[in-house]
């Protein structure tokens, strides 16, 4: 990045349908601000009713993270982190692109600027706790998993299908019917699945893998 030219900068704009999400104009106020206040050369780019759950699905985003590539802006800024991403993956993925593109990502409420020393080193950190608090969570999962193993009870949902929809199943699989096949012949008898949905190939496959098509299996 060139120090003696304004950063060129694309400030992103969400807006969604939450009426407790930031609005459009104190976004735009926010990045406006900050563009003055460093001197950068501001583009906005306006997003509508997009969810931030994930980064797929957003058109202008995509836009702007091209334009990025190709080198035509040196920098994205965001006015709080919810207005790119919801998911810590997604945003921790997204610091990777900007370090490996060589380009900036900015987000004003974590006071996140990768285009300097202290925000890159922000950006570093909050990555880390993030990362830190993934791995704590994945822990206490397998923990208590674990612990329900260990105590007998059943992990998952029950089945609720009838004794005899699961021995048609194994009956059927028994005499050489594709999975897919079993699938077609309970659609056609109008079997209900354990949801009351549809058969399909896949769906036969669990039910074959059940406890109770094991116990028919060996009968």
């Amino acid at each position: 990045m060139n120090s003696s030219q304004p950063l060129k900068v694309i400030g992103y704009i969400r807006v969604s349908t939450s009426k407790q999400d930031i609005g459009p104009e104190v976004q735009r106020t926010e990045l406006e601000a900050e563009a003055k206040r460093n001197g950068w050369e501001l583009t906005i780019r306006r997003e509508e009713a997009a969810s931030a759950t994930s980064l797929k699905n957003r058109p202008v985003l995509a836009s702007a993270l091209a334009d990025l590539k190709a080198g035509t802006y040196e920098a994205l800024a965001v006015s709080k982190l919810d207005r790119l991403s919801r998911s810590v993956s997604d945003f921790a993925g997204m610091l990777e692109t900007a370090n490996r593109q060589r380009w900036a990502l900015i987000c004003l409420d974590l006071g996140i600027d990768t285009s300097t020393i202290t925000g890159a080193a922000m950006a570093q950190v909050t990555c880390a706790f993030a990362e830190m608090e993934a791995k704590k969570i994945s822990e206490r999962t397998r923990k208590g998993m674990a612990e329900i193993k260990k105590g007998g009870k059943h992990m998952g949902r029950r089945s609720v299908l009838p004794a005899s929809t699961v021995r048609q199943i194994v009956s059927e699989r028994q005499n050489g019917v594709s999975l897919a096949g079993i699938a077609r012949n309970l659609n056609e008898g109008a079997v209900p699945t354990a949801t009351g949905g549809k058969w399909y190939a896949s769906t036969v496959k669990q039910v074959l893998g059940s406890a109770a098509a094991v116990r028919y299996s060996n009968a």
